[in-house]
């Protein structure tokens, strides 16, 4: 049974460090989609565990949607934009038609800090996988995405997941964007450090400074320009800083350190390294993939070293409008219409 179980796991630390994990940090743009399949939960947390995303990025991915330098957008306590139709708590959007064998599975990192306290999913990341044409498309969602979340108000998408759980979340894109995730892998902070550890560091090329006051004990911390080896905790503070960016920025270099994940993986023995990424994976990692799906995006996998299968999506600065809610709280209102046009290229929508 244990043979079994680790199999498992490292087809997962395949699809999940070979597909594109947990936060966004490509170039591209993230989509999501997929009608509903029979769910097994293999791996679970132990109670209270919350999750935080591990990314994977294949090689060389084709980006459709390319960031570069992203202002932060200044918001306004002015009335919802025109450009911007509320979903109403009654009625939701018409769904989204996708092609049959198709797979979505989201990758949600939590801000989980400890366990007990159930965190946020800060990190949102959508693989549509065709086991048909063998493509695999990558979206990222903003967290601070605010829109209706299904019996409960309007509120940030990343706090779907705490509020009701991965039905809460589905119930939400469905409600919303008009599709429906099959999967999800919810991984939290620190066992995004155990498997960077693990793979003994990874290797990130880093575009521009980064620096913020973040790095703990009132420490400030800085990264700059050019090929580094970047241990858990660096890695971690990298994908996660903002003070000086945005968010967008922060989704651009998660994709970084996907790809980054990858490259290591591909570059070690990881057979010999199983044990580690069994432990990692088993206690901090919460998903419903059942084996007989794992085994079967396999093929998909070894196809990948072909960049052209590989297309990441964004929803970027230009799909919302930055906005202060009735609470004052800073958000971003989505162009409905805009992001359904996204949704439908990464969903492979006919």
């Amino acid at each position: 049974m244990l043979r079994n179980k680790k199999y498992l796991v490292y087809i997962l630390l395949l699809i999940i460090l070979g597909l594109a994990i947990s936060i966004p940090l490509i170039r591209g743009s993230f989509s999501l989609a997929a009608s509903p399949k029979n769910r097994v939960a293999v791996l679970k947390v132990p109670a209270g565990s919350s999750p935080t995303a591990t990314a994977f990025q294949p090689q060389n991915s084709t980006p459709t949607y390319i960031p570069t330098d992203y202002p932060t957008p200044t918001p306004t306590n002015t009335p919802k934009p025109v450009n911007v139709r509320p979903i109403s708590p009654q009625v939701g959007v018409d769904p989204i038609l996708e092609p049959e064998n198709q797979i979505t599975i989201m990758l949600l990192g939590s801000d989980q800090k400890y366990k007990g306290y159930i965190g946020r999913t800060d990190s949102m990341i959508l693989l549509t996988i065709n086991t048909d044409d063998q493509t695999v498309k990558v979206t990222s969602f903003p967290r601070d995405l605010y829109l209706y979340i299904p019996g409960w108000t309007e509120q940030r998408l990343n706090t779907a997941f705490a509020h009701g759980g991965f039905k809460t979340f589905q119930d939400t894109l469905q409600h919303n964007f008009g599709f429906r995730p099959d999967y999800y892998i919810l991984i939290n902070l620190w066992a995004f450090e155990y498997i960077v550890n693990d793979l003994g560091g990874i290797y990130v090329d880093v575009p521009r400074v980064v620096c913020d006051d973040k790095w703990g004990h009132g420490l400030s911390h800085c990264i700059y320009p050019g090929t580094k080896l970047l241990y858990g905790k660096e890695a971690l503070w990298y994908v996660r800083s903002r003070m000086t960016t945005n968010d967008f920025d922060r989704n651009y270099r998660q994709q970084l350190v996907l790809k980054s994940i990858m490259n290591r993986l591909f570059s070690l023995n990881t057979i010999t390294r199983i044990p580690q990424l069994y432990q990692t994976y088993a206690n901090n990692v919460t998903t419903n993939l059942d084996l007989a799906t794992l085994i079967s995006l396999t093929s998909t996998a070894t196809t990948l070293s072909d960049s052209s299968r590989i297309n990441q999506y964004f929803i970027n600065q230009d799909a919302v409008n930055a906005w202060v809610s009735p609470t004052g709280a800073q958000v971003l209102l989505p162009n409905y219409n805009m992001i359904r046009g996204i949704l439908k290229a990464a969903l492979n929508s006919p």
